[in-house]
């Protein structure tokens, strides 16, 4: 009751952001409610409040008391505590918003006495203050004049013009108020270069003040003209450490959707301060003490002591301009109404698992329930006098030693310093060239559209809400999208904006070019568009780990319901969603686990660079050097970009023990579907094992599997749990394997513990060498992990395809695809391909094989051999005349038969489009009635010598029957690891190319006897080449000496 009276009489003051919707709160009852329902007196810890203030709640207390009580509930004043009682208020302190440099002079008198009685300045170094001034703007209906005797009675002379080099005295009585013409003040200034005015404006009753606000296109221009009144100044740098405090940096903060209107902050004053600055060093600044002077004792303390350095008294540190209704309406930007995010905290509070969230949640819905945020602030400024002025403010830094013996006194310091600087403001020569940046316009509130959406969005959600519903995640980010833009309109602050979200509404652009918000008219929420929820909001109100489970369903959420085209596109559809959510879970998993590394790999390097060594620091800096490329790795667990080989350099404590891998206490190895298991069986809802290996408990991923299970049972088969089992194994396997999983972090358990902690992977840290070699061989000996075709040869290539894991080089990337290729159905091909391709499958495999023997050749993929049927030649002798002829070069100038990488692709998707009947392909050959191929494609690959003449040479130009027959015999070849890979290229090239490939490269081990009947063979065509070349030059050598007879 107490606290609901004082927000009522600290409500009434508009100088205080303190509002209330209730007075007596939601009901009669006190503990149906909070006070935090009805008011935000407890916003903050701390109020801080002027002698004014103190003043005002004292008169309200003793006026608002009998009233507020007689009003209040009867329930309340049962007890008679509420009636007997009285509040009674005591000023301790004030400060912060105290006028100061008042124009009376007594008032001076006083605040200099306090300024003395207030600190013992002569043992303080330096003292920072800010020193502001506001400037008022109202409309006027007519102007008065004000008598010249009285203009006389406060100034003993006026003169026409600030400037003493100048000006001239004036006779007011000769001067005319106004100029007749242009009815403007002839203005008329004091000794001191100040205006005197000469008018008084009228206002209208009940009129309220204008908003006064900076152009934000000129005001920097105000800062980039540096007057160099102060060049022999010095600095302390102790108290200031920027050693260019001449070069300006304006920021601006655009309000109210504005954009060349709102708040700045620089971190220097205005340059039209320096003379006020110069004149005040002078006054009492220490004197240099000359190399000549001789001083008595009592002159020494004159002087300053250091070594030719007189730091100045007084140091400008930086300005900000800013209309006082924000800072009267929040203290802070990080307590304004409107930057909290309470919608959005509502609206995600159901996601949250926690006690935390329990608790905190149904109060935030109380309170949007009560007012939304910019409701609550619409309630504090509908006061009347709720302050418009602009206000100026500078900071500066006072260094007591450099002042005169006998001046550290608050009484001198206000005299000498705060006046002058506070008065500095009202000078023509700061004043008069600042009102040219100045706008100033009526109060209009322009984010109603903002505003508007979000009270449709929190009506609409709100009966969920009511019942614990979780909303959907997009409604949850597209709410968080407005409350930041709203919180844009009131700070200005770009930091608000969340750039990868905001960019798809066209808001990034519309806020920063425009000013206004835009919205698209087309929006579109996907997974690929909001690739990290906003953060902050629900962070600070439920917690980290709430966050991770709204992540969690958020990403699983948009990932089943717009699944990617090409992901997992070979399984079945309730597969296909069960490994999307499996990927989100792993992709958490994989997170946690390089903050798990970083974190012991930054605190050993902290710990060694603590140690006194060269050698140390150096092996420090090696160590965050792997972790950081370990870091960089698009697969951290995984043997691509040489991740492993990172890793192991980051956390192996000695380069010796590179070869001996990862560290392995329990010297377990899973395959793919333990890992699965294990992880199935840490996230069952009912019996869950204990957590631990590989799950690393307490970590954010932990959450997520759970919540991922959860998900991944909605399209399990339900007859059992064995199959839903086995269909999840399933789903994390495909899951794991897409992000090329191979090795996990490991520990053993503690017996007696509940909570499992993860040993940490990185141990004291020594000097590394090399890990290369053990990269390698752990690759060589995992089956499941990535391979590259230029990495090994064919001699190996049996143990390397049989992998789970398809080549590096077979990916969309290595074929050069426009998207803006003329006919899209290239495209589509080559997706279509990549998206159904199964390694099992015959055609395939072939198909695979086939690119990866091409590559070998390159490039000799053309013939240089011609063949023309003969009349009576049949099919089989046409293919057996076709696969004779030589592999060769391409005897023309056009390039592209030399990158492997693109045929290791390029031939499979030529193979598996043409044979695949449900290929986009085979879809236009149907489409077309058989005329033929798109033109695009066959120019595309012909190019390269891909086409159906290379299907031919290569033997695979043949039924589905027969390429069934040819399958099982590549495979037999395969299970031969000593001949097997020979005798796969005799069947691709034929035996002549494929002996040539052993011989030249070195691929394989060529078997013996196919040789020597190639070698027979060879001999015998020799041979009979001979004979031939042998009879043609008998018949030559008797046709010329019958030549040389007839002559004779």
């Amino acid at each position: 009751m107490a606290v609901m009276f004082l927000a009522y009489a600290l409500s009434m003051n508009p100088d205080l952001g303190i509002h209330v919707t209730h007075p007596y709160g939601m009901e009669d009852d006190i503990d149906g409610w909070r006070v935090t329902d009805a008011t935000n007196v407890y916003s903050q810890c701390t109020w801080q409040l002027r002698l004014e203030d103190v003043e005002k709640l004292s008169d309200c207390i003793i006026e608002s008391w009998d009233d507020w009580v007689e009003g209040s509930p009867a329930l309340w004043k049962e007890d008679g505590w509420l009636v007997e009682h009285q509040p009674v208020s005591v000023c301790c302190r004030f400060g912060q918003n105290q006028a100061i440099a008042s124009s009376n002079s007594q008032t001076r008198c006083v605040e200099g006495a306090n300024w003395q009685a207030q600190r013992l300045y002569a043992q303080i170094h330096y003292m920072s203050l800010a020193i502001a001034t506001d400037i008022i703007a109202t409309k006027v209906n007519r102007w008065e004049d004000i008598a010249n005797e009285q203009i006389l009675l406060n100034h003993k002379a006026v003169y026409d013009s600030p400037d003493p080099l100048v000006r001239q005295e004036v006779d007011l009585e000769e001067l005319p108020h106004q100029d007749p013409e242009t009815e403007d003040e002839n203005k008329v200034y004091d000794k001191g270069g100040r205006r005197i005015p000469r008018c008084m404006g009228m206002v209208a009753p009940g009129m309220k003040s204008c908003g006064i606000l900076v152009n934000l296109e000129t005001v920097p221009e105000l800062f980039s003209s540096f007057i160099t009144d102060d060049e022999d100044m010095d600095m302390d740098l102790d108290v200031y450490e920027d050693q260019d405090i001449r070069t300006p940096l304006v920021n601006v903060y655009p309000q109210a959707f504005l954009r060349k209107t709102g708040h700045i902050q620089c971190n220097t004053v205005l340059p039209q301060f320096s003379p006020f600055l110069t004149k005040i060093h002078k006054s009492v600044t220490r004197p240099l003490r000359g190399i000549d002077d001789n001083l008595d004792e009592e002159d020494e303390e004159l002087f300053n002591h250091d070594d030719g350095v007189v730091p100045p008294a007084v140091l400008s540190m930086a300005c900000q301009f800013y209309n006082e209704l924000s800072h009267q309406t929040h203290p802070s930007a990080a307590l304004h109404e409107v930057q909290e995010g309470r919608i959005t905290s509502a609206l995600s509070g159901a996601y949250g698992t926690g006690r935390r969230a329990a608790l905190n949640h149904p109060n935030i819905i109380r309170e949007c329930e009560a007012s939304l945020p910019h409701q609550r602030f619409d309630n504090k400024i509908k006061h009347d006098d709720v302050p418009h002025a602009l206000r100026l403010e500078n900071v500066y830094i006072i260094q007591l030693d450099s002042l005169l013996p006998g001046h550290c006194t608050g009484k001198h310091i206000y005299r000498d310093i705060i006046i002058p600087l506070a008065r500095a403001w009202s000078h023509p020569d700061i004043f008069d060239v600042l009102r040219l940046h100045l706008v100033i316009f009526t109060p209009e509130w322009t984010p109603f559209g903002i505003t508007s959406l979000l009270e449709r969005i929190w009506k609409h959600q709100h009966p969920w809400l009511k019942h614990n519903l979780k909303q959907m995640p997009e409604i949850i980010e597209l709410c968080s999208v407005l409350e930041r833009t709203l919180a844009y309109a009131h700070m200005g602050n770009a930091k608000v904006i969340a750039t990868s979200l905001m960019r798809p509404f066209w808001l990034v652009q519309s806020l920063l070019q425009q000013g206004l918000p835009t919205l698209s008219t087309k929006i579109q929420i996907s997974s690929s568009s909001l690739t990290t929820p906003i953060t902050r909001s629900q962070i600070l109100t439920y917690g980290q780990n709430h966050f991770e489970a709204y992540k969690a369903e958020f990403h699983i959420m948009l990932s089943i319901n717009q699944l990617a085209p090409q992901l997992f596109q070979p399984y079945t559809s309730e597969l296909r969603h069960a490994s999307a959510i499996a990927l989100v879970a792993l992709q958490a998993y994989v997170a946690d686990v390089k903050g798990l590394v970083a974190a012991a790999v930054n605190k050993e390097c902290a710990n060694e660079e603590g140690d006194i060594g060269v050698g140390n620091v150096s092996n420090s800096k090696t160590h965050l050097t792997s972790l950081h490329k370990w870091l960089s790795c698009s697969y951290p667990l995984s043997y691509q970009d040489r991740a492993f080989e990172h890793l192991l350099r980051c956390i192996i404590p000695n380069h010796e023990d590179h070869s001996d891998g990862l560290p392995n206490q329990s010297e377990q190895q899973l395959t793919i579907r333990d890992f699965s298991l294990r992880i199935i069986s840490m996230m069952r809802a009912d019996n869950p094992s204990v957590v631990g290996a590989p799950l690393i408990y307490s970590a954010p991923s932990t959450t997520v599997f759970c919540i991922a299970g959860i998900y991944m049972l909605k399209y399990a088969p339900q007859h059992s749990p064995q199959a839903a089992d086995s269909f999840m194994q399933d789903a994390f396997c495909g899951a794991a394997n897409h992000l090329h999983i191979n090795h996990v972090p490991w520990h053993v358990a503690n017996v007696g513990l509940v909570g499992i902690t993860l040993v940490s992977l990185c141990i004291r840290l020594g000097p590394t060498n090399s890990a290369a070699e053990a990269s390698n061989k752990a690759q060589a000996t995992d089956a499941r992990a990535a391979w590259a075709v230029n990495s090994i040869t064919l001699r190996s290539l049996p143990q390397f395809i049989s992998r789970d894991s398809l080549p590096e080089e077979f990916s969309l990337d290595n074929i050069d695809v426009e998207r803006g290729e003329t006919e899209p159905l290239i495209c589509q091909i080559y997706e279509w391909v990549f998206a159904i391709f199964n390694p099992w499958k015959p055609i395939h495999k072939i198909a695979l094989l086939a690119g990866i023997y091409i590559s070998r050749i390159l490039p000799d993929i053309f013939t240089n051999g011609e063949y023309s049927p003969a009349v009576g030649d049949g099919g089989r002798a046409i293919t057996q005349a076709l696969r004779a002829l030589p592999w060769n070069p391409n005897r023309s100038t056009r390039r592209g038969s030399r990158s492997t990488n693109q045929f290791i692709v390029m031939v499979p998707a030529y193979i598996i489009a043409v044979y695949e009947a449900d290929s986009p392909l085979q879809k236009y050959f149907a489409d077309h009635q058989g005329k033929g191929f798109p033109l695009r494609w066959n120019s595309k690959n012909s190019n390269k010598g891909i086409g159906s003449l290379l299907m031919i040479r290569l033997g695979l130009a043949n039924a589905q029957k027969k390429l069934n027959a040819k399958y099982h015999e590549i495979n037999m070849h395969l299970s031969d690891l000593q001949y097997g890979p020979f005798k796969i290229a005799v069947t691709f090239f034929g035996l002549n190319k494929a002996i040539e490939l052993g011989r030249t490269s070195q691929m394989y081990t060529i078997k013996p006897a196919m040789q020597s009947i190639a070698t027979h063979k060879h001999l015998k065509e020799a041979a009979k080449e001979k004979e031939d070349e042998e009879d043609d030059d008998e018949i030559e050598i008797i046709e010329h000496v019958k030549g040389k007879r007839a002559r004779l």
